[in-house]
């Protein structure tokens, strides 16, 4: 596999996705179509999508080949595309838990707090460094976060890059 198909993944995932895959390539093709394998195999691997999100995807990847068939490579990509989303809404999700008046910020106390105190809490140091990235305006302790915007900064982030 080269390496930007399924890097997102772990082995396990990347291993039960190209597993369903297979069961549904019953002649060994190494594709599949889209319409109507693609929903299938999603629903296969405990998606559950309306027929709109089948159709934005549907239409995002036909234009880019146009076979009607897909690959497990991009079947792969399309997996660690849905992982990465829920990464980011279990994220945004977290920092809502902690959004008392739901106005879609935290100060930078309340980010402090959940650093040093939840979870595997952060030293003092990983804690400012945090802190000093969140804080792009550097407001300072009157900052005010929008933690939607500092997910997606995060994301954007390259994986050796430190906060």
């Amino acid at each position: 596999m080269a390496d930007d198909e399924g890097d997102g993944l772990t082995a396990a995932d990347r291993q039960k996705y190209s597993e369903a895959f297979n069961i549904f390539d019953k002649h060994q093709q190494g594709y599949l179509q889209w319409r109507p394998d693609f929903a299938n195999l999603w629903r296969a691997i405990g998606q559950n999508p309306t027929e709109a999100d089948i159709r934005r995807i549907l239409d995002e990847n036909n234009a880019i080949g146009g076979t009607g068939h897909f690959t497990l490579e991009t079947f792969l990509k399309l997996c660690e595309n849905r992982e990465d989303n829920l990464r980011k809404e279990q994220l945004i999700e977290a920092f809502k838990t902690f959004d008392k008046d739901g106005k879609g910020t935290l100060t930078i106390a309340q980010i402090r707090y959940v650093l040093m105190t939840m979870g595997d809490p952060l030293t003092d140091e990983e804690a400012d460094r945090f802190i000093d990235f969140a804080d792009k305006n550097k407001e300072g302790a009157h900052a005010e976060i929008d933690y939607e915007e500092l997910v997606e900064r995060l994301d954007d982030l390259d994986p050796g890059d430190k906060v």
